[in-house]
Order: structure tokens, then sequence, then C-alpha cells
């Protein structure tokens, strides 16, 4: 005869309620990859004068991007980024300036969630960086 009646534990693990937000300190739900072998563009929307201007990426994720400029860019303003990988594929993607506070250094959000360009960065990720 097989004894179930097993006491309670009252620090089993398994039984416990977690709460996921206490858990999670930084709280992006996309992964950034950090890669030097990009080239990014950024165009401005300006009816008289849009601009392309060259851009150092910082790190890209499929919903935005941190990058260096070396212009002044509008908080909330329309641009378009391009961005060129070595094997030849590019990507045109509509985002907006969404932090200019520590400029140089602006953060872009884009308009869609690109789930090809997630899927690129990880199939041509060659060098893991940390930070």
């Amino acid at each position: 005869m097989i004894d179930n009646n097993f006491p309670a534990d009252l620090f089993d693990e398994l039984d416990q309620d977690i709460e996921l937000d206490s858990l999670l300190l930084n709280k992006r739900i996309s992964v950034r990859y950090r890669r030097k072998d990009l080239k990014a563009i950024v165009k401005t929307h300006s009816l008289l004068f849009p601009q392309l201007i060259k851009v150092h990426l910082l790190d890209i994720s499929s919903k935005g991007a941190a990058i260096h400029c070396t212009k002044k860019l509008r908080n909330k303003s329309k641009v378009t980024f391009f961005i060129q990988f070595n094997d030849g594929r590019r990507f045109t993607i509509k985002a907006l300036v969404a932090n200019n506070h520590a400029a140089p250094r602006y953060g872009l959000k884009f308009d869609l969630y690109q789930t090809e360009l997630a899927d690129h960065l990880l199939a041509t990720q060659t060098e893991l960086l940390f930070s």
C-alpha cells in the first residue's frame, strides 16, 4: 500500500507565487545587438531640406536602435533608418526619434516590429558582446 498523504512543505519552491515584475529589473523585451559591421544612415523628413546623415550604430533590436549622430535630431521627429549588412542585405525602416536627451546619442523607435531584421541580426551574428 502506498501512502500519498505527504505533509505540506512551506518551503516548496514549486508551490510558491512568483511576482515576475520584481524579477525583471531590465524590462526590455527584445534582444539588443551591438554590431560593428553594419552601415547605417538616417534620412530626416523635412519638406525643404531632407538630409541623409551617416550615423554610427551603437546597438539595434527588432524594435529600435541607439545611434551616435553628429547632426542634431529633434525629439519625436520622423526619420527613415537605412541599415546594410556585409552580405548586401538592406533594410529600410520608418522610425521616430524617441530620445535625444543624451545627444549626440539618440534613440530610434521603429514604427513596426521588424521580425525579418531580428532574424537576420541573429543569423549574421559572429561576435558576442556583453555589456
